[in-house]
């Protein structure tokens, strides 16, 4: 570097030296302790300088220690219901001051306080999308395979649409559609006769379910209701499906004059590729059919009258030929063969129809007066002969016939026959 240069840097250079000796020294320190008016210690009061983002929160004792720049300053006292304080000072040059200070807690009159809620009066009603019918797999096909997924809901037959709600009977759950009581078939003794359910998923608007506890205005029945309500058509569409168990379709309106509504349901199931998996080996011929509609006539904006109508029509025939059932356990395996001989044929019909005039003289009364009529007509005709056979099987890992029929225990036959019909009228 030449003589020229150092003449012209080392001026600049002492001149940086004595800015940052100079900032570095021109502070000073602030602490002390603050306290409340009975003179507790403050915890987590803001101690800042006016006018700056300078600032410190006292510790769980009231201390507090802030460096602060030298000369007039303004430190400033606050906390939530602590009247804020402010304090002018002037500290030199590496001074240290102590500032106790005592606050005044804040404390003020409330107004009057007014605590309003709108409270649910149907705190035991489950709502349900209908959109899950669609999305939980279930061999039935069935509405209430919904409902088997709720807590104290339980069922002993995926093929059924009947379920137990915490212990109770299968016939002690009440359905409703828009209001009006469903009925189901009376002699139906299993899921693979039953068919259909009443309730046509593709027609559902909104679902409601309790398992106890649920208003007087559904009736007496004990274990649960189900309150279905229908869709209210707002233009013309429609839907179809089918699958190797069935198929449906339906169509939905309304008129020009947004008075008449309607929708109509038809399905068609067959689960005979189901039933050829059960234990009992058969010929199964089910067929089930079911139709139904709804209209909606608005009289006026107050009063509106509903008709609903159903028909199905189930026929469940089976051929029964065999069955072979294994049970027991590694020390006593068993095996149970029964060989068939006969027919059973089961044919329902029903019939439901229902009117319903809803009246809404205000926001907070409705006026309902329903009339329905339920008519089923059932068989069961069967005669069924089966000779039966219990065996033992082998046992022994090491025999060569290891699962195999080791002796007999016993023969048996049985003779299976009835002519049951019903007639049933509910009005």
């Amino acid at each position: 570097m030449t003589d020229n240069q150092l003449r012209f840097t080392l001026p600049f250079f002492f001149f940086f030296l004595v800015m940052i000796s100079l900032t570095n020294a021109q502070t000073g320190i602030v602490k002390g302790v603050v306290r409340d008016s009975l003179g507790k210690p403050l915890d987590a009061v803001t101690i800042a300088i006016k006018g700056s983002q300078v600032s410190v929160l006292s510790n769980s004792s009231g201390y507090y220690e802030l460096e602060v720049p030298a000369g007039k300053i303004t430190l400033y006292y606050y906390q939530i219901g602590i009247d804020p304080e402010e304090i002018p000072l002037e500290i030199a040059n590496g001074e240290t001051r102590v500032v106790n200070r005592k606050l005044k807690t804040t404390s003020f009159q409330m107004g009057t306080v007014k605590v309003e809620a709108v409270r649910n009066r149907e705190l035991m009603i489950v709502k349900i999308d209908p959109r899950a019918a669609g999305i939980i797999a279930n061999p039935s096909g069935n509405f209430e395979s919904i409902i088997k997924t709720l807590p104290g809901v339980t069922s002993n037959n995926e093929l059924s649409s009947t379920y137990s709600v915490r212990g109770g009977n299968y016939d002690e759950n009440l359905v409703y559609v828009n209001g009006i009581e469903i009925y189901r078939p009376f002699l139906v003794r299993s899921g693979q006769q039953e068919g259909l359910s009443f309730i046509n998923s593709d027609l559902v608007a909104s679902i409601a379910f309790s398992a106890g506890g649920f208003s007087a205005i559904y009736g007496d029945k004990l274990s649960s209701v189900l309150d279905i309500k229908y869709k209210r058509p707002t233009a013309f569409s429609g839907s179809a499906y089918a699958s190797f168990l069935g198929g449906g379709m339906h169509l939905e309106g309304i008129n020009k004059k947004k008075s008449i509504s309607y929708l109509l349901g038809v399905r068609q199931k067959s689960n005979q590729f189901l039933l050829k998996n059960l234990d009992t080996r058969g010929e199964y011929k089910p067929s089930f059919t079911d139709i139904q509609s709804m209209v909606t006539l608005k009289l006026s904006n107050r009063t509106e009258l509903t008709m609903l109508g159903n028909y199905s029509r189930n026929r469940y025939e089976v051929n029964p030929l065999n069955r072979e059932t294994e049970f027991g356990n590694i020390n006593e395996a068993l095996k149970f063969t029964v060989f068939f001989e006969g027919k059973e044929v089961d044919r329902y019909s029903a019939t439901q129809g229902a009117i319903s005039l809803l009246h809404q003289p205000d926001s907070n009364i409705q006026i309902r007066l329903t009339t329905g009529l339920f008519y089923t007509k059932e068989q069961e005709y069967f005669d069924i002969i089966g000779a039966y056979r219990l065996d033992e099987l082998e046992k022994d890992l090491g025999s060569s016939g290891f699962g195999e029929v080791a002796f007999n225990r016993g023969v048996g036959a049985f003779l299976n026959h009835a002519r049951n019909d019903l007639d049933a009228l509910v009005y």
